[in-house]
């Protein structure tokens, strides 16, 4: 069965632009701990669904209705057939609470569908992490996620991993941090193994990611011969 964030599910993105000439409002109120935290971990990832903001933040559909029309938040739908997906990207007003220096106002229209599906990976990660912070990270990274105080940086592989490979090849005698790969299936990861022997790498999957009860049963590491090991037995 595919994974609903698999590059072979036909799913198509349909964003709301924002008017060059919208004005930005008088007075931006932000007293919720809740949209706070919801909207700084939008402001370094960029994109996250309906029932992320819900489950990982508390932000259910009245709330998250006023944060559209207060512009803290932009609502886009990813459809698919009969099926749609609402996504969220920072507003204008989101932006302001933020702090958030570089916003580029429509910024969300230059992603790919692998783009998004990547960053709602990410927030699927991040529900075992949900009370560590988001760090932002340059790219091949979708962000990082401070766990025992240093960064955990994810990778989403979707499709080409040229990225991450060029990335390894000219970064990896500096980097020496703690590594996540997503992939939709463990097979998708054999061609960048050989740039990862020196790091400090775990790796999951889509469906361990969907399915997965704990943080424990959630990894697999890479022996000596070259075999994916779950990381729980």
């Amino acid at each position: 069965m595919k994974s609903p964030f698999s590059l072979q599910q036909e799913w198509h993105l349909f964003w709301n632009r924002i008017p060059s000439n919208a004005e930005v409002m008088d007075y931006i109120q932000c007293d919720s701990p809740r949209e706070q935290k919801a909207l700084f971990a939008l402001s370094r990832i960029g994109i996250i669904g309906r029932r992320q903001l819900f489950h990982l933040f508390s932000i259910d559909k009245k709330r998250l209705k006023k944060m559209v029309k207060e512009r803290k938040v932009v609502r886009h739908e990813m459809r698919l057939e009969n099926k749609i997906i609402p996504i969220y990207a920072l507003g204008q007003s989101g932006a302001i609470i933020t702090k958030l220096t570089t916003y580029e106002p429509n910024y969300w229209v230059e992603y790919k569908l692998e783009d998004v599906l990547k960053r709602l990976l990410f927030f699927s990660m991040y529900r075992f992490f949900a009370q560590s912070n988001i760090i932002p990270t340059p790219e091949p990274f979708v962000g990082a996620i401070e766990f025992k105080g240093s960064p955990l940086y994810i990778y989403v592989l979707r499709g080409d991993t040229t990225d991450l490979t060029m990335y390894l090849k000219w970064q990896n005698h500096t980097f020496n941090g703690r590594m996540i790969i997503i992939a939709e299936k463990l097979n998708h990861i054999q061609p960048i193994l050989m740039h990862t022997k020196d790091i400090k790498l775990r790796i999951t999957t889509d469906h361990d990611l969907i399915h997965g009860g704990n943080l424990q049963e959630l990894f697999y590491f890479i022996d000596s011969s070259g075999e994916f090991i779950k990381e729980a037995k």
